[in-house]
Order: structure tokens, then C-alpha cells, then sequence
């Protein structure tokens, strides 16, 4: 609370521009677009290119052990940097948003520090494997809301979060995810995204973003052209689709064209879709690369803006993920992202420090140059800054106080929480069941775990401490942390493991060709004549990778993509849920499963399907 009151202390000494008033917004509300062209012709430069940049502030300076500091309180230097560039947007991440109290004051902060209009507050609120706020109500992700097949719970899932997202302070929110999950070995997608048929993406899609509009915030589909069929994640290196035109606009293109008119932003791929572009780049290596969907006029402005008529703004993705940071130099790839026709460049820059201030100096030093000698740079800029201060006329954003009291009746309130769990019971799915499942418990029972992560354990002790005390039972429960995809179990070890165990729990997290391991556990339990479940914690087709599984059940997700409160896990929804459709006592189940599956199994050879789309038992 004293960094908080110092920080409050030193912004009062920072000079602020013109900020515009919600007295004068309610006079350009009611001309939306005459007033966005008014606004931006008296802009400056800088000031344009301000409103297309979306900065992240994750961290800021160090601590006494040198360690960066996670941004949670307000921070005079950042909220300067926001308003002396003319920044029109911030996207905050887990590290940013700890808890109510600390949220709304980061957030009133970065408002209070903007130099003109409003600014775009947003995250990833994806639900499921992607989620940011450390305190909230997750969901169990678009692949759970997949095989529940349930319009209404993706409506009720978009409501929970626009109300809590809205109650903070936030007015955008990245997603939904409508990239079609067409390749098992997707290392990025994978459960965020609904499924691998376009009609269910584009239902389900459709439905959340109805429920999250309920509450004003804004909603992106992302990622054009499609990043659902990469082998490749593009945090890290820059993959190409080999997919011909034809298939690309009747399967990955679906989604996008039927829902442009239901978002307001559209978020790209740094994909390289040869059929679409095929233009070579140089990177900064001096070597010929594919030309990113992100960084495509064709793909872009040709096909999405000119061809298809999309009126909405476009969003880079992170312009620091690797795919881009690696192979290009940043000021030229935000450049070119610009000629490209997106509107938002997401995370053009890092910025940790002071002296990182210079990169932004660089930057609109870098494309005032370049502006000045290239008219369709200059047109770009011109039209992206109208479009975005339009967006923000015609979405009515103001700043207001943001009541703390209610947020924290809100945010993760026992009633969003109870539905949360509802939805991902609903979406439990039994891929196989050799008549192991339900488990019938008795007074006393031997039970071990073995899964990636002791987090992982630690959560499914939990779960089945809570079974027992509701039973009335005993349950014994050991657990051991074993690679899965690793090949270094001794056999005669895991049989130690096992000996004297009622029941094993073997939770894999995204098999791949040989996963020793996880093999090996259910070779040993064979020949111990011990049950054994599969429960597959994150993608479904797990079973595909494994021999002799007698019970799977798919629970669409246990682990958040970006845990940083500690090593908690964010989706205790989906392993609570999982586990307790795993037990009968005296004949009572307390889920049974009925989700059915949203994607296709295919062999690990990915030449046959091995459980169709639509499979899914039940007892």
C-alpha cells in the first residue's frame, strides 16, 4: 500500500496533455465518424501513430536481487510514457492483475495518465488455457464449450467474463479463438479453439461474443487467415501452411467471413499461407523467408479489406513473438505490418526500463521518415488513426470511477464460479471405457497419481480429498511427477509404485509419437491387473499416442498458458470436474460424462480416424 500511495504521489507531478472529457465524447458520439475525421486531422504525427500501438507493460525496472519487477501498482514512469507518446491502448497480462483492489487502481491509472481519447484496455481473456486474470472466473475454454455443444453456456461463458472484465475497467477483450483445430499435432491451438468443424466454431463463436457485447467490451477473432492447421508455435519460429486456396476459403476462412460483422477487430497470424502470398522476404539474417500473414498487403488489404469488404480494425498479433522478433528487423516489420493494413500494432516494443524508452523515440522518428517519403504509408497511418478514434466514438468510450466494492462482489463471485464448474462438467468426455468406469469405491482405497507436474498432483490430491469427505470414504493417495514423453522409468520402480494400489490415475498432457513413459505405466498396471484411467488433461487425442488403454476421459484443460501467480494452476474447473465423474458410491455419480467429442482422433499417423467427431460415452 506505501509503493501504491508514493506512485499516486509522483504521478501528480507528471504533466498531462489534452485529455478529452466525457462532456466533450458525448458531443462526438453523436457524430461518430464526422468527429473522428475532425479529431485526427488535428493530430499530430505522433499522435496517430500513438493510437496504433498497444503496449504491454509487464515489467518495470528491478528489484534489489536484480530480478525485473512485475508491473502491479500504478508506475509514474509508464503511465509517462503513455501520455508523452499519445499511446492510444495497453494490453495487460497475468503478472499486471493480481487481485480486485489491485487491478482497478492499475487500471484507473493507465487511463488517467492518456493524453487525448480513452484508451483501449485489453487482455486474453480467452477462458480455458488462456487466461490472465489471477482472480476471475476462467471458463473452461473453447474446446470444453466444443463438446458440451451448447450455444447457451458459450452465451453464459462471453456474459460472465464481459461482467467481470466490464466491472474492472476493461473495455477489450482478445478472442474469441476461431481458428479450426485441424491438426492433432497443433502445439498452439489446440483446446482454444472450439473444434475442427467450421459450423460449430462459428455457432459457438457467435454465441460468446453476443453474451461478452452485453457488457461493452469489445471482442477480436483471431487468428486470420487461420493458425489452426501449424505444426509449428509461433512463439517461437515462423510456420508455413502448405494449403491450397480452395480448401483455405472453405475451412479456415469460414468462421471469419460468417462472424466479421458480429466483432470489432480482427486479430492476424504470423503464418506463412504460400497459396494466399507467396512473395519471399529478406530477414535479418540475410536469408529468403515466406511473408507472414501479418506482415501480407495481399492477404491483408487485398483479401480481407478490398475482397471481403471488412470494415472493422485490424490487430498484429505480438509483434515480440518470435516468429517476427527473430526473423525481422522491429522497426521495419511494424512498418511493414502498417503498409500491410493493420490498424493496432500489438507489442510493437519492449519497454522494461528507461533507457528502452529510446526504441519508441526510434520508432516515430523511423516512420515519420518513412511517411514522409512514401504517400501509402502516410495514407495508412491516416486512415488507421480515423478508424480507431471512429471505433472508440461509435463504442461510446469514457473513462468513469470504477466502483471497487462492487468489482469485488463481481469478480469471481460464488455464483459465476458455480457456473463455471456446471460448464465444464457438461463438457466431461468419455473416449473409452472397458468397463473400468464408474470406480466403484469402498470404505478404504489405495489410489496413486502420476502426472507431469507436482502442481498438477498437488490439485488432484485436492480433487480427491474432497470425493472422500463427500462419500464418506478413505482414500489412500499417493502420487509421483513422471515425463510422460521421457524414456527413463525403470519397470521394476513403477511396479513398486503400483504395488497395492485400488485404482491409477495416469494424467497426460499433449502425447506425441512414443511417449515412453506414459507407455510404460500402463504396460506395468496391465500386468498388475490395476485399473487404470487416461485422463487427458489438455488436448483430447492422447489416446491415439498410447496401447492398451482401458478408460480415457478428455477434460479440455488443467494448467493456464501463462501461470505466474506462483505455480498455481489456473483451470481447477476442468481436473474438479474430470475427477468427479470418475466415482460411484452405493450407485451415485456425481457427473456422469455427456460431452461429445468436438474434434476428430485421428492414428498417430494421422491416416484414419480412430474416434470420430461427435463420439463421446456416458453411464
Amino acid at each position: 500500500m506505501k509503493k501504491l500511495l508514493l506512485s499516486l504521489i509522483l504521478l501528480s507531478n507528471i504533466s498531462y496533455g489534452a485529455v478529452i472529457s466525457n462532456d466533450e465524447l458525448q458531443q462526438y458520439w453523436q457524430s461518430p465518424e464526422k468527429s473522428a475525421q475532425q479529431i485526427v486531422e488535428k493530430m499530430s504525427f505522433d499522435e496517430k501513430v500513438g493510437q496504433m500501438l498497444m503496449f504491454d507493460f509487464r515489467k518495470w525496472g528491478v528489484d534489489e536481487q536484480q530480478n525485473k519487477k512485475s508491473v502491479i501498482d500504478p508506475t509514474p514512469e509508464i503511465n509517462q510514457i503513455i501520455n508523452q507518446y499519445h499511446l492510444g491502448s495497453v494490453i495487460l497480462f497475468r503478472e499486471n492483475l493480481v487481485n480486485v483492489d489491485q487491478m482497478v487502481a492499475l487500471i484507473t491509472s493507465l487511463q488517467q495518465a492518456r493524453s487525448n481519447l480513452p484508451l483501449f484496455i485489453s487482455t486474453d481473456q480467452e477462458g480455458g488455457y488462456v487466461t490472465r486474470l489471477q482472480q476471475g472466473t476462467e471458463m473452461p475454454g473453447n474446446m470444453a464449450l466444443g463438446a458440451t455443444r451448447s450455444p447457451a453456456l458459450a452465451n453464459i461463458s462471453g456474459m460472465i467474463h464481459g461482467y467481470e472484465l466490464a466491472h474492472l475497467g476493461f473495455n477489450f477483450n482478445f478472442g474469441p479463438v476461431v481458428d479450426i483445430n485441424n491438426n492433432q499435432n497443433n502445439p498452439v491451438i489446440g483446446v482454444r479453439s472450439y473444434s475442427d468443424h467450421p459450423e460449430l466454431v462459428t455457432e459457438l463463436a457467435r454465441s460468446y461474443i453476443s453474451g461478452i457485447h452485453q457488457y461493452g467490451i469489445m471482442t477480436s477473432l483471431k487468428h486470420f487467415p487461420g493458425h489452426g492447421n501449424v505444426a509449428t508455435d509461433t512463439h517461437f519460429a515462423l510456420p508455413t501452411i502448405n494449403i491450397d486456396e480452395q480448401t483455405w476459403r472453405a475451412v479456415e476462412l469460414s468462421p471469419f467471413v460468417a462472424l466479421m460483422d458480429d466483432s470489432d477487430a480482427i486479430m492476424t497470424a504470423h503464418v506463412v499461407v504460400p497459396a494466399l502470398d507467396n512473395h519471399l522476404l529478406i530477414t535479418k539474417d540475410n536469408t529468403e523467408m515466406g511473408t507472414p500473414a501479418t506482415l501480407s498487403r495481399k492477404i491483408l488489404t487485398d483479401i480481407l479489406r478490398n475482397e471481403l469488404s471488412y470494415q472493422g480494425f485490424i490487430v498484429t498479433d505480438a509483434m515480440d513473438m518470435g516468429a517476427i522478433a527473430s526473423n525481422f528487423d522491429k522497426n521495419w516489420s511494424i512498418k511493414q505490418a502498417i503498409m500491410a493494413g493493420n490498424d493496432i500494432i500489438l507489442m510493437p516494443l519492449v519497454i522494461e526500463n528507461q533507457s528502452d524508452i529510446q526504441k519508441i523515440v526510434d520508432l516515430y522518428q523511423y516512420l515519420q521518415k518513412e511517411a514522409m517519403a512514401d504517400s501509402l504509408l502516410m495514407q495508412q497511418i491516416n486512415q488507421s488513426a480515423t478508424r480507431i478514434v471512429k471505433t472508440k466514438l461509435i463504442k461510446q468510450l469514457q473513462v468513469n470511477d470504477i466502483d471497487v466494492t462492487l468489482a469485488n462482489a463481481v469478480v469471481a463471485s460464488p455464483l459465476n464460479k458455480s457456473i463455471e464448474n456446471e460448464i465444464s462438467e457438461a463438457s466431461i468426455t468419455l473416449i473409452k471405457n472397458n468397463q473400468v468406469l464408474p470406480y466403484k469405491l469402498k470404505d478404504s482405497n489405495n489410489i496413486v497419481i502420476f502426472s507431469d507436474e507436482q502442481p498438477r498432483n498437488n490439485l488432484i490430491r485436492h480433487q480427491l480429498q474432497d470425493i472422500a469427505d463427500i462419500f464418506n470414504v478413505n482414500i489412500k493417495i499417493d502420487d509421483h511427477v513422471v515425463k510422460m514423453m521421457a524414456n527413463d522409468q525403470d519397470k521394476n520402480v513403477l511396479l513398486q509404485q503400483i504395488e497395492g494400489q485400488d485404482l491409477i490415475l495416469l494424467t497426460t498432457y499433449n502425447l506425441t509419437n512414443n511417449p515412453y513413459n506414459a507407455q510404460a505405466i500402463i504396460d506395468v498396471a496391465k500386468q498388475q491387473n490395476i485399473p487404470l484411467v487416461v485422463i487427458a488433461s489438455r488436448n483430447p487425442y492422447d489416446i491415439a499416442y498410447l496401447n492398451h488403454v482401458d478408460a480415457n476421459i478428455a477434460i479440455y484443460g488443467i494448467t493456464g498458458f501463462d501461470v505466474t501467480n506462483n505455480v498455481r494452476n489456473s483451470l481447477e474447473t476442468n481436473i474438479r470436474s474430470g475427477i468427479r465423474s470418475l466415482f460411484s458410491s452405493s450407485g451415485h455419480v456425481l457427473n456422469s460424462p455427456n460431452g461429445k467429442l468436438p474434434v476428430d482422433i485421428k492414428s498417430a499417423d494421422l491416416q484414419q480416424v480412430i474416434y470420430a467427431y461427435g463420439h463421446g460415452l456416458t453411464y
